[in-house]
């Protein structure tokens, strides 16, 4: 039995239902490979005659070279008294100033040291008429020439240093203003071991120094680790000994563990030697 199909209704209903498509114009829409157009925007020109200058080549800039130091100016005795300010702190109590020897003994020590850079001592050579005449007055007088010069001059100057080990008294280092001798220690052995027999009494007490003759003399510091004895020409004052001690303090301190220990001193300690050889009188010199 064959039956007809009715045919099925059209989905009106959907239809209906649908939104309504946007209708789109031809001028809006994008063209492909090409992008979206986009509104115009306004820009802002600089204004004329502040636009920077380019050239063609670019020059790099200068090195900037800094400024030359100026040179130091002359020193003033302010500057001295700024200079020495932390070293009379110490000594200075309750605003006042204390005498204090070891402090001025270092104060010479370092003006020394500054002024033998400049000179090499205490007094130019003399003319060839003055020498001449020293030189007469000793061969007739049977007397040295240094000895003629120390009583023209009447000032004490040390010639030699030695420092000698307090216990066995042997030579440890020395120092000599005869640069044959200071070279060779062989030419200061013998002396040193003259020296070494008479820094004691018979009691075995150091001394203070003796005389040597010929217008020399010794003056003996006795420290913990040495003996320094210095064989000066002139009259001997309190500041030489003073001038001495703190020297002989100053090596100490500085090569302690050297000295217990019993190590070889003798070039290490020369140049501070050397400075004792600077030590003179402070007088000022004769009239001629």
């Amino acid at each position: 039995m064959t039956a007809a199909i009715p045919p099925l209704p059209a989905p009106l209903d959907l239809l209906a239902c649908r939104p309504a498509r946007p209708v789109i114009s031809v001028q809006n829409l994008p063209l492909p490979g090409n992008p979206a157009p986009e509104p115009p925007r306004r820009m802002s020109l600089p204004e004329l005659g502040n636009q920077p200058r380019f050239s063609a080549v670019e020059t790099p800039p200068a090195p900037v070279t800094p400024p030359m130091p100026s040179p130091p100016s002359d020193y003033t005795d302010e500057d001295l008294r700024l200079a020495i300010a932390p070293l009379v702190a110490g000594v200075m109590g309750g605003g006042s100033f204390h005498d204090d020897a070891s402090l001025e003994a270092m104060l010479r020590s370092t003006f020394r040291r500054a002024l033998a850079e400049h000179q090499v001592g205490p007094f130019q050579q003399p003319g060839v008429g003055h020498r001449t005449l020293w030189h007469l007055q000793a061969l007739f007088t049977s007397r040295s020439y240094d000895e003629i010069v120390s009583d023209k001059i009447r000032r004490f100057h040390v010639e030699e240093v030695y420092l000698l080990d307090r216990d066995k008294l042997s030579l440890i280092s020395y120092a000599s203003s005869n640069p044959v001798r200071h070279a060779h220690p062989r030419k200061v052995g013998s002396f040193a071991r003259k020296l070494a027999l008479r820094v004691q009494d018979d009691s075995g007490a150091y001394m203070f120094g003796f005389e040597l003759g010929e217008g020399r003399r010794t003056l003996i510091s006795a420290g913990q680790y040495s003996l320094l004895v210095a064989v000066i020409r002139g009259e001997v004052t309190g500041l030489a000994k003073t001038d001495l001690e703190f020297a002989l303090k100053r090596i100490e301190r500085r090569y302690q563990q050297e000295f217990a220990q019993g190590v070889p001193l003798l070039e290490e300690l020369q140049p501070l030697l050397e400075e004792c050889l600077l030590i003179h009188s402070p007088a000022a010199p004769a009239s001629p």
